[in-house]
């Protein structure tokens, strides 16, 4: 038998952290596929397949055709009475069949990464707020004030494509304030370019509550903030006053208040922009969160978190969280084709739909392993700005359904 050939494919996206990296170059042997180049971890690991056989469908656990796995979620989502469809770490195709699916059957709808989300929109929802997008970050921002913890260790380049190499801030040198928690070695590398300063805080909302006031003009009372001194937060104040575009990103998800973080920051730059121009930029999205919850905003007029009965939809951001929506769940749809992550702990019937390397606690009663968008098949997803779309291609011959494929077929039977 003749060996594969092996084709090099540049300027590959990928579509797994949200970042939307667009410049990776991936290798194809057969069915094999490894990236070569620069990347970060995430985008290798995940990108990285090997030319072994498919995990089979199974049903209680048994070997099973497609179509008898596809008869048998079916049948389980005729008789649920509470489905809930979760995970859905899935592509535009997939996120749209799914809330078909929740018209036809029934069932509450959330992302597995939503939490983040929800909290800022917590935020948004008291006070709105002056977002930036990635290209204004690249383009004119020149002072980042990074809150919580280095986010370079779930970003792997997000300082590269927050600051790259270019010429418009020659002789510029940007500054990037990390308040919380320190920059590592991979954010030095990258911003090997810029003025790091590092303020140490458990507290970022004191803190932000109080530069807030200092960028107004006031003086809180006091000798420090979130154990910050005065002095420092007066001279951050005085360095965000004088930006020509001060922008404020932190990550939702690992920060304990991550709304009142989310509200300061908002408040903080509203302050700024009386006088000169800042954004924030939330940090998140991956597996397509941003994509999924533009989709259902779209079709059901509500974001993640939304349950579908009949013709009605009714969205309830704590009552229709995952963990929340378990309690009375009785099916749980799991959905998640990027990555193998792993379904909560569930008691009830589980139908998966999920990436061939996940480990479940227990067999599914229906498995159906599908192909990952962006490798196996073609599709789209939203980078975490929600300004812009990105088109996915295929990198190998598919042999596993995609999320879209397979939920079509358990629809429309």
């Amino acid at each position: 038998m003749a060996e594969a050939s092996t084709q090099t494919i540049h300027d590959v996206v990928c579509g797994f952290c949200g970042l939307g990296c667009d410049d990776l170059t991936v290798e194809v042997e057969g069915r094999a596929v490894r990236v070569r180049g620069e990347a970060c971890p995430e985008a290798v690991r995940l990108f990285t397949r090997l030319d072994v056989d498919d995990r089979p469908v199974s049903v209680a656990g048994d070997p099973a055709s497609l179509d008898e796995a596809i008869e048998a979620a079916r049948r389980i989502l005729s008789e649920a009475r509470a489905p809930l469809i979760g995970g859905l770490g899935t592509d535009m195709a997939g996120a749209g069949a799914l809330v078909d699916l929740a018209v036809r059957f029934g069932g509450v709808l959330d992302h597995y990464a939503s939490d983040g989300l929800f909290r800022n929109y917590a935020a948004a929802q008291r006070t709105g707020w002056l977002a930036a997008t990635l290209a204004e970050v690249r383009n004119r921002c020149d002072v980042l004030l990074v809150v919580g913890e280095d986010p370079s260790a779930i970003w792997g380049r997000l300082f590269e494509r927050f600051f790259p190499a270019d010429p418009l801030f020659a002789g510029k040198p940007r500054k990037v304030v990390f308040l919380g928690g320190a920059p590592g070695e991979k954010a030095k590398v990258q911003l090997g370019g810029a003025d790091v300063s590092h303020i140490a805080t458990s507290d970022p909302v004191a803190v932000l509550e109080a530069l807030g006031g200092f960028t107004a003009g006031r003086v809180p009372p006091g000798t420090s903030f979130g154990g910050v001194a005065v002095e420092a937060l007066a001279a951050l104040a005085d360095k965000l006053r004088t930006a020509h575009y001060a922008v404020v990103t932190w990550n939702a998800a690992t920060l304990d208040d991550g709304d009142l973080v989310a509200e300061r920051a908002t408040a903080l730059v509203d302050t700024l922009n009386v006088t000169t121009r800042a954004g924030v930029f939330p940090l998140g999205g991956r597996d397509n969160l941003i994509g999924v919850n533009q989709l259902m905003l779209w079709r059901l007029g509500y974001p993640l978190r939304t349950a579908v009965r009949g013709q009605q939809s009714v969205h309830d951001g704590a009552l229709y969280a995952t963990q929340a929506a378990l309690g009375d769940a009785d099916v749980l749809v799991w959905v998640s084709a990027f990555r193998p992550e792993p379904p909560p702990e569930f008691a009830g019937k589980l139908i998966a739909l999920a990436h061939p390397e996940t480990v479940f606690e227990r067999e599914p009663d229906v498995l159906i392993p599908v192909g990952t968008p962006g490798v196996d098949h073609a599709g789209t997803v939203f980078r975490m700005d929600s300004i812009v779309s990105l088109p996915l291609g295929a990198l190998r011959v598919a042999t596993l359904p995609s999320v879209a494929e397979a939920v079509r077929r358990i629809a429309e039977g």
